[in-house]
């Protein structure tokens, strides 16, 4: 009658690993969990055995194979954990827990130090601890600590709600797991039948649920699929279009020779010709703005997984600088970006190419506002500026991005931020843009709002700690929890 709970977690373990794999593939996250289904899967068909063996020399062998997989259940935890949480520094002490995990199991077949052989209880025979015991006990603790610990920060730093309400499904399952851990006093003789594979099977149960519901890896693995389909083709047109752009001239040369000697006719249109010679020109500038989304498309996947100890000092100039030669002006609108003198030495803490990513937003939308969008004036339209300004502001380094535009209504303002919103016309914009800048604003520590006149002037200012700053050191220390935007907040409010 007892064995008949082990036995049931056991095939119920098998399930959920069988499950995940079929559902997502071998990826990062699923193989560790399918490493804690497996070790599970047979700790408990073995103990389902060990419950009702009458054979002594049997039930040794049982309970060594049994605790054999126990020793590495806690590892295997907190290598999901890991990946979870996207904290790659974490790999050196997983493989020194692998590595302790080794020595405990190559103790536990050749001596009695880590189990002792069993005890009987009322339920059937059951491991008796060793005397290196203990160990594995305070390895399992710490691990279990270090995991929530990586869960708590990892949900700090995230701005998406998607994705903490994942954080706070596996930290709940966390917890569940780690009350399983009562069963160790069994080992140390106290007689009551040990339930903690119950709760561990209610936890890696909604781990499973989470992987497959929150798809935590599919988005990592569709960015990935997108660079590669994506990336090489491009890669490919725009060789074709300088290609296009070296030989055209030669060609339209020829061509204009032929027509002269009346050795063939003339069949372009009017104004052909001259189109035909920025045809190049065009294909390359489209390939770069496609080619800069797709990079956009691939970093606003890993926002949440940023670690912040890597970051560095970077000088605004340079980034406003890298963001004006990448960006694909159509004729006339180079002219139209002012940038006011910015110091060499004013910088941020982060990462610049997110920066160039969020300034190339920016550009684009208040270049697109200027062409006289929906609600505008087409007459202040022909004389709209785009002005971009640095400076040193209280311990943080200000970036204002302004342009003379038709503007923001105020009941728009509020809601320019959020995923999907766009006052753009169908196939113009997804409505990402700016959410990606907000992501990237507070991803970095910093903040961005926006200010608007309708018909006079919008500005949205950004605001990154600089490198040094006391905001800079709280962000290294202990990041801090995302701050929302609200129409109208500045950087110190």
């Amino acid at each position: 009658m007892y064995s008949i709970l082990p036995a049931f977690v056991s095939a119920q373990f098998l399930g959920f690993g069988v499950y995940v794999l079929l559902t997502e593939g071998f990826t990062r996250l699923s193989v560790p969990f399918a490493l804690m289904c497996a070790t599970t899967f047979i700790w408990q068909g073995t103990w389902a055995f060990l419950f009702q063996t009458p054979d002594p020399e049997l039930a040794a062998a049982l309970v060594k194979l049994g605790y054999l997989f126990i020793l590495f259940l806690p590892t295997t935890v907190y290598h999901f954990m890991i990946e979870v949480s996207g904290r790659r520094g974490e790999r050196v002490p997983l493989m020194l827990s692998y590595a302790l995990s080794l020595a405990l199991a190559a103790l536990l077949l050749m001596t009695d130090k880590v189990v002792d052989g069993y005890g009987t209880f009322f339920f059937g025979r059951y491991p008796r601890a060793g005397l290196l015991h203990p160990v594995h006990v305070l390895q399992t603790v710490l691990l279990t600590c270090r995991s929530a610990w990586l869960l708590i920060a990892a949900r700090r730093q995230s701005p998406a709600h998607d994705r903490r309400r994942l954080l706070d499904l596996c930290l709940l399952s966390l917890c569940l797991y780690s009350v399983a851990a009562s069963d160790y006093a069994v080992n140390y003789g106290v007689a009551f039948y040990p339930v903690g594979a119950v709760f561990i099977a209610v936890s890696l149960g909604i781990l499973a649920v989470t992987i497959v519901r929150f798809g935590l890896m599919r988005p990592y693995l569709i960015a990935a699929t997108v660079a590669h389909e994506v990336a090489t083709p491009l890669a490919a047109i725009g060789m074709h279009a300088e290609e296009i752009g070296n030989v055209l001239p030669e060609l339209m040369r020829g061509y204009q020779l032929a027509v002269q000697h009346q050795l063939c006719v003339d069949g372009l249109y009017p104004g052909q010709s001259e189109r035909l010679s920025s045809l190049a020109t065009s294909i390359r500038r489209q390939v770069d703005s496609t080619s800069t989304v797709v990079e956009m498309s691939l970093a606003s996947f890993t926002l949440d997984r940023l670690d912040r100890r890597s970051f560095e000092s970077y000088p605004v100039r340079s980034c406003v600088n890298a963001a004006l030669e990448r960006f694909p002006f159509r004729p006339g609108e180079r002219e139209r970006v002012e940038v006011a003198p910015i110091d060499p030495l004013l910088s941020f803490s982060g990462s610049d190419s997110l920066v160039v990513f969020m300034l190339f937003n920016l550009l684009k939308n208040a270049l697109y506002s200027l062409e006289g969008a929906p609600g505008g004036d087409n007459r202040r339209a022909a004389k709209g500026r785009v002005e971009i300004a640095a400076s040193r502001e209280n311990g943080y380094c200000v970036l204002r991005f302004s342009d003379n535009g038709p503007g923001i209504d105020a009941e728009i303002l509020p809601r320019i931020f959020d995923p999907f919103y766009s006052t753009k016309s169908h196939g113009r914009g997804a409505g990402m843009g700016l959410t990606f800048c907000r992501r990237v604003a507070e991803a970095l520590g910093g903040t961005i709002a926006c200010e608007s006149v309708p018909h006079m002037r919008t500005t949205f200012t950004i605001c990154l700690p600089e490198p040094g700053s006391a905001a800079d050191r709280a962000l290294h220390e202990a990041p801090a929890k995302p701050r929302r935007w609200t129409a109208g907040q500045d950087f110190a409010g």
